[in-house]
């Protein structure tokens, strides 16, 4: 096994005798280090087996040992896969579900930032199952079918929306947690009872607006929110809800191409989504939980969901009025 210091964590010198990982964010400070310190810890800068440092420290005056102790001491400024492998679920799978500039953006800055991120899936793909969050490229609205896919499976989805006058991040929808897109069409519904008309018309329109500047602005509020996500680990749904702890208000940032500012707002579950009510259990079953990833009311077949996670034109017309 070769370990190695993350080099993505500048050095720097305190004094003569103390060293400091991190500037403005300091993760560490080797302080007194001596020579023989200073030896192994140059060494880790590119890499060094065990058995290597341990013969650094011998030749440097010092116990075998000391690097034992030194790498420890370092743990957490290793690069990731130095040391034993830790225990523990597989590397998380990103989807990217739509296409144009700021699509291929956000998967360049995940697959930069170590994600393995995926575009171009098929609704069969095992890794749409497998996926720990999914984004959701549109225009104007995001079609039903399309975010319907994601909250039968509990997938957390992020809606990237654009329009003639800005762009939306957000919400990141939490299925059995949050408000779901669903909500927000319905709130839409209730202030313009014209909505549903209108949406159906706007779902398979090109994104109008994807300036280079606007491109990167969201591409980049996208990926940080979806590394964000991938960092916090909540409750599953049905935990959360047991707990009472649940975050209903479901949260977006709106980027207005006029100002080039950010704009906050939430919303909460309408009332006639059911997204956040639990699916009812077969008479007599002594199940505690239903199988596989079926937590919210939407669950049901996926046989409308053939046309992959590609945006594509489909009934989103129909559907969006029966919305």
């Amino acid at each position: 096994m070769v370990y190695q210091l993350d080099p993505a964590i500048p050095r720097v010198w305190r004094s003569p005798h103390a060293l400091q990982f991190g500037v403005e964010r300091p993760r560490l400070v080797l302080d007194p280090l001596d020579a023989a310190g200073e030896r192994m810890v140059s060494a880790l800068a590119g890499g060094v087996a065990i058995g290597a440092l341990r013969l650094i420290a011998r030749s440097a005056g010092a116990d075998p040992a000391a690097a034992d102790a030194l790498l420890a001491r370092l743990a957490p400024v290793l690069a990731q896969g130095g040391g034993d492998p830790p225990a523990g679920p597989r590397e998380a799978i990103v989807v990217l579900d739509g296409a144009g500039p700021t699509a291929a953006r956000i998967l360049a800055l995940l697959r930069e930032a170590g994600v393995d991120a995926r575009s171009g899936l098929s609704a069969d793909d095992p890794a749409v199952d497998d996926a720990a969050a999914a984004i959701v490229v549109a225009s104007f609205a995001v079609a039903p079918h399309r975010h319907q896919r994601w909250l039968r499976r509990d997938i957390p989805h992020l809606a990237v929306v654009f329009g003639d006058a800005g762009a939306t991040v957000g919400p990141l929808v939490r299925p059995g947690e949050t408000a779901c897109l669903r909500c927000l069409d319905l709130h839409r519904r209730d202030a313009d009872p014209a909505w549903p008309a209108l949406a159906a018309q706007l779902h398979t329109r090109p994104a109008p607006g994807e300036s280079e500047l606007v491109c990167g602005a969201v591409a980049s509020a996208a990926a940080a929110a979806v590394l964000a996500a991938l960092g916090d680990r909540p409750p599953t749904p049905r935990a959360a809800r047991r707990a009472g702890t649940a975050p209903r208000t479901a949260t977006a940032s709106r980027y207005d191409t006029g100002t080039a500012r950010w704009t906050e707002f939430g919303y909460e579950p309408h009332p006639e989504c059911g997204c956040l009510t639990p699916l009812a259990l077969p008479p007599g079953s002594t199940r505690a939980e239903p199988p596989a990833r079926r937590g919210t009311a939407t669950a049901g077949a996926r046989s409308a969901d053939r046309a992959g996670c590609r945006a594509a034109p489909s009934s989103a017309a129909a559907d969006a009025v029966r919305a």
